[in-house]
């Protein structure tokens, strides 16, 4: 299991933290999402040995809401 912290932008509402989440949650490996719309931070955990960090970041979430990798 790992962790993916992202600082994404363009989130103004509830709205776009669900369309993220809904988004992530179609693909698998993701196993829990947790968006902070006011800092803008999300961290998505997931397992590695399913799904890479690079599909996440491909996925249509970040397409929509731009999203850099933050250690």
């Amino acid at each position: 299991m790992k962790e993916l912290k992202l600082k994404i932008s363009g989130m103004s509402c509830q709205m776009c933290v669900k369309t993220i989440k809904n988004l992530l949650s179609e693909l698998e490996g993701i196993i829990n999402i947790v968006i902070n719309l006011q800092d803008g931070i999300g961290i998505i955990t997931y397992d590695e040995k399913i799904v890479t960090e690079k599909e996440i970041l491909k996925n249509e979430a970040f397409e929509l809401y731009l999203a850099e990798k933050i250690s």
